[in-house]
């Protein structure tokens, strides 16, 4: 009975926690239906007869989301194409190659995991003005591909090693080369560390808002969250639009999770067993 009694107090307790981290969402949620006078008035209620799709035109028309949603995207697909091509590759050679510059850039490569970014961010932005990136798309592109690049070979180093040398040796067999490996018994296996490092740096790249506004011009080159950054002023602030535009930017991201969920999951079991 004590038993019983403790597992019902712990799942009313996990409940009540849950419901504590949904309240922010939900609350976002009704606001973005709501006028800026409904929010600060009744803040957790829902009022259907009030409730208007005004926000949502307002923030399509006056912050530029079609543009914004386009640089965004396209920021965060070749990103992920880069990071995907490069970090897979490295992770084959650091998981199939022995030697001693293998194992020192392995160590380096995991060292550069726990550098954060913001005490990188001065050199970079004059790195990029140095070489002519500065305000531009592919400025931001090329820093977020190397930020990534450790994460993302270590856990395609750490997939591939789990694989059996069999399939290697038995492709090498056939007169396949070492690239022909790669492409035709390695790359086949790795959907669900792909998918992974897609969720994961995707995610990141898509509501990065640090280097957007640091390194591009927001009214020229505008990104998602610089554009909702702007509903945020000094004196005013318009919570309706903003809420409205997260939850337009938060859609597409919304839809790759869902059908990539399974692999993500499987990708972060695989992932973890280190070489």
């Amino acid at each position: 009975m004590k038993k019983k009694t403790l597992m019902i107090a712990s799942e009313l307790f996990l409940l009540f926690c849950t419901a504590l981290c949904w309240l922010p969402i939900y609350y976002f949620i009704i606001s973005a239906f709501k006028s800026r006078k409904d929010i600060v008035k009744y803040p957790l209620h829902i009022i259907w007869e009030r409730f208007t799709l005004g926000n949502f035109s307002y923030v399509w028309k006056n912050m530029k989301f079609a543009q914004s949603l386009f640089n965004t995207g396209f920021i965060t697909v070749m990103t992920l194409i880069l990071l995907i091509v490069i970090s897979s590759l490295a992770g084959f050679a650091l998981s199939r190659i022995k030697g001693r510059f293998f194992r020192t850039y392995y160590s380096v490569n995991v060292a550069l995991m726990v550098v954060p970014f913001i005490s990188c961010l001065l050199s970079l932005v004059m790195l990029s003005t140095k070489i002519n990136l500065y305000n531009s798309v592919w400025g931001c592109i090329f820093i977020h591909v190397a930020w990534h690049l450790p994460f993302c070979t270590f856990l395609y180093s750490g997939f591939m090693s789990a694989l059996p040398m069999e399939l290697e040796e038995a492709a090498y067999i056939d007169g396949c080369s070492t690239f022909q490996v790669y492409f035709q018994v390695f790359l086949p296996l790795l959907a669900p560390i792909t998918a992974t490092c897609c969720i994961r740096s995707g995610i990141t790249i898509w509501n990065d808002f640090l280097l957007s506004s640091t390194l591009l011009n927001s009214a020229r080159k505008p990104t998602l969250m610089v554009g909702i950054n702007s509903f945020f002023g000094e004196y005013v602030s318009e919570y309706g639009y903003a809420f409205a535009g997260i939850i337009l930017a938060s859609l597409p991201i919304s839809i790759l999770f869902i059908f990539l969920q399974k692999y993500f999951i499987k990708g972060l079991t695989a992932g973890a067993v280190k070489g």
